[in-house]
């Protein structure tokens, strides 16, 4: 959405316009890229990966970051003998998960929601994945997050401390009390529970010194029922969301060569905007995990526009940065989701997708407005109810039904009022 990023475009300007006056902050980072690779969570391994490695052996790389893992999809429905799964990937976009929030329920209304087997979430989506994950019963708490919070129940300005040396120009301790309120042991028991039917919860970070994306295994952090793994829950989470230079990093303890570090973990929307799969792989590496090859479902919720929108710039410095930033981030994104309908192309899996409708025009200069973020739930319901998806990414063309074989058996089995 344009004022949030609008803002965010403002904050890392002037960061950058006052850093020569800025003391580092001390800590015991990680400096050897090798080393990094080695870094585990202490009495949690398995629980992440690089989400940008390209392996040489796909299958062999699916099979060893599976090989802990319960049997994937064991509960899908099924149909000619093969495994319906379904895939949930929500984006990041700020205050605008309030759409995201809204299709989920309007789509619970309209009653042909699916039990995702897989659900995705980047920074505002890793804040609804895991209520998504579990299901309808959890719309309600949804809806109340996304629409009756004021700005400072979830952030507190602190411009003069991140102006001056601070990681940030605005604290989240509200936003990480919101989270302790949803998030807690009850909710990792349920999340863990789905986990060993087969399905799978996925949330994506930007490990900042790397500059690399982590996609974590939050299913696996949930079996772990220790004070630590629910920390950690958490702190995935809010690392997520945490939007560069406004909202401060998210430090987490790892440990490599032996020794304790920490990592800073930002907005997983720095490094990648929506994802469907933790490896950078075929479709075809992932049928080892299924009796015979699946059918795929791939159902994409952009929170935000897709689309450029016209708005006159104001030809000064900061609106300017502001608005390239935005501009930058809407290209990576159509980029992203060209990728995405790459692979579902080749792979015969069946593509939707969705985002903010070009009509809708409310605006808002804040990062948490509760009035336009209730407009906007509203808006998600409406096109929930509606349930009707792109078959291609916005400025995409869909591609004949004959480049695309599997189509026609998803085509049964396709969501009433797919477009």
């Amino acid at each position: 959405m344009q004022g949030p990023r609008l803002q965010v475009g403002l904050l890392l300007v002037a960061s950058l316009m006052v850093s020569g006056c800025a003391a580092a902050i001390p800590r015991n980072g990680i400096s050897s890229a090798t080393l990094a690779e080695t870094a585990e969570i202490p009495g949690m391994p398995g629980v992440r990966f690089w989400a940008d490695e390209v392996p040489r052996n796909p299958l062999a790389e699916v099979r060893r970051r599976t090989a802990h893992m319960p049997p994937i999809g064991q509960t899908a429905k099924t149909r000619d003998g093969r495994k319906l799964v379904d895939t949930l990937a929500l984006s990041g976009g700020g205050s605008d998960g309030a759409f995201g929030a809204g299709v989920l329920a309007g789509w619970t209304k309209r009653g042909d929601r699916p039990e995702f087997q897989v659900v995705t979430g980047v920074s505002a989506g890793a804040i609804i994945a895991p209520f998504a994950f579990l299901g309808p019963s959890e719309d309600e708490k949804l809806r109340v997050i996304w629409t009756q919070y004021k700005q400072d129940q979830v952030v507190t300005p602190e411009i003069l401390s991140g102006l001056f040396g601070g990681p940030a120009l605005a604290s989240t301790a509200p936003l990480q009390d919101l989270i302790a309120q949803y998030i807690d042991r009850q909710l990792l028991d349920r999340v863990a529970a789905q986990y060993k039917r087969g399905r799978v919860l996925l949330v994506l970070t930007t490990n900042l010194d790397a500059q690399r994306p982590v996609v974590w295994n939050m299913g696996e952090i949930a079996l772990n029922r220790s004070p630590e793994a629910t920390e950690l829950f958490r702190k995935v989470i809010l690392a997520s969301a945490a939007i560069p230079a406004a909202f401060p990093p998210v430090k987490i303890e790892v440990v490599a060569g032996g020794q304790n570090y920490e990592e800073l973990h930002v907005d997983g929307g720095t490094t990648r905007e929506v994802f469907v799969s933790p490896v950078e792989a075929p479709l075809s590496a992932f049928d080892s995990l299924y009796p015979n090859p699946p059918l795929r479902r791939y159902f994409i919720i952009k929170n935000g526009k897709a689309a450029p929108v016209q708005e006159v710039v104001k030809p000064t410095t900061l609106q300017i940065a502001a608005r390239s930033i935005s501009t930058l981030i809407k290209s990576q994104n159509q980029g992203e989701l060209y990728k995405i309908y790459r692979v579902a192309l080749d792979g015969g899996a069946d593509f939707n997708f969705m985002a903010v409708p070009p009509s809708f025009n409310l605006h808002t200069q804040e990062i948490y407005d509760p009035r336009y973020q209730a407009a906007l739930y509203a808006e998600g319901f409406a096109e929930g109810r509606r349930n009707i998806w792109l078959k291609s990414p916005p400025g995409q063309a869909p591609a004949p039904p004959e480049v695309t074989p599997r189509t026609r058996e998803l085509s049964s089995a396709a969501t009433p009022g797919s477009g």
